[in-house]
């Protein structure tokens, strides 16, 4: 049985266990923020921005699984893809920027010019890491269970994230769980100072990867000398099938190479007959070139008179 919006019930499954887990993320960094904010914790406020910025993307991720979907994505050239980079690049730049405050009041707080969090602002962000923690072990069980079936990208790199939050939570309890316990300042200020330092790193490190996958994509990169012969060769192994060839254009984005051609057929040929042609072009093209998206445009070709 397909459930509402014409979805299947594995589909609905992958969408609801990323959507919980936002919800339950949401009302845990509420919590986080204002810890962070009346009780001071830098690791806290660093696991804050950290996690806002990771269920921006998230959510994105979500909404665009849940038009994929619903087949509400076609109209867009080269499918959905760009959109994503483009996307995650700003996030992206945003958790360098983010990255950048948290390891600038570490150093601060080594030197003496920023004030330690409270030991009451300590234990409220020692409680909310544990909490979180628990929160981070449910949702990765969640998104591991939904990610077993099929081949879902998006699936998949949820689930890494989920693998890099929760480890990062055993990291952030621990460092809060030793400053709250230990009355020595210096104890207090090197906790803090090592659980901000490795949550900034956790999010310079996904700022990284975000932009090594957006920014070549987003500079319209060609595909390479290979790939151009490949189609060139499904198009010369066609070449009586067609009377004029219009524009080749490709490009790859992530792993996937999306080209898209202009073919003029014979007017005396009928639909079914030039539907079949393209049909077997198509095929050849998607044999030569590894995940292709091949897009043939037909436009009608008089014979020139013998």
């Amino acid at each position: 049985m397909v459930p509402h919006g014409g979805i299947t019930p594995d589909q609905q499954r992958k969408e609801n266990s990323i959507a919980y887990s936002l919800i339950a993320d949401m009302g845990i960094l509420t919590v986080f923020f204002i810890v962070g904010l009346v009780g001071g914790s830098l690791t806290i406020i660093a696991e804050t921005i950290r996690g806002t910025l990771m269920n921006v993307i998230e959510g994105f991720s979500l909404l665009v699984m849940r038009r994929v979907h619903r087949e509400t994505l076609f109209a867009l050239e080269f499918g959905p893809g760009k959109l994503e980079r483009v996307a995650n690049v700003g996030i992206a730049i945003s958790m360098v920027i983010g990255a950048t405050w948290v390891f600038a009041n570490a150093i601060l707080m080594i030197l003496g010019d920023r004030e330690l969090a409270s030991p009451f602002g300590l234990a409220l962000a020692a409680i909310c890491a544990a909490l979180n923690l628990f929160i981070n072990l449910l949702a990765w069980n969640a998104v591991r269970r939904a990610a077993q079936t099929g081949q879902s990208v998006i699936m998949q790199a949820q689930l890494r994230s989920r693998e890099t939050k929760l480890l990062s939570s055993v990291f952030i309890q621990v460092a809060l769980t030793v400053a709250t316990l230990t009355p020595d300042p210096v104890i207090v200020t090197w906790s803090e100072v090592i659980g901000s330092t490795i949550v900034a790193g956790v999010i310079l490190h996904n700022a990284i990867e975000l932009l090594r996958m957006g920014l070549p994509d987003l500079l319209d990169r060609s595909v390479d000398e290979s790939a151009q012969i490949a189609i060139n060769r499904a198009l010369a192994k066609h070449f009586d099938d067609y009377e004029s060839l219009g524009r080749v254009r490709s490009r790859r984005s992530g792993h996937r190479t999306f080209i898209e051609v202009v073919l003029g057929f014979d007017e005396t040929l009928s639909m079914s007959e030039v539907g079949r042609r393209i049909v077997a072009i198509q095929h050849s093209m998607q044999s030569e070139v590894d995940e292709a998206d091949v897009s043939i445009l037909a436009s009608s070709h008089s014979r020139n008179p013998a």
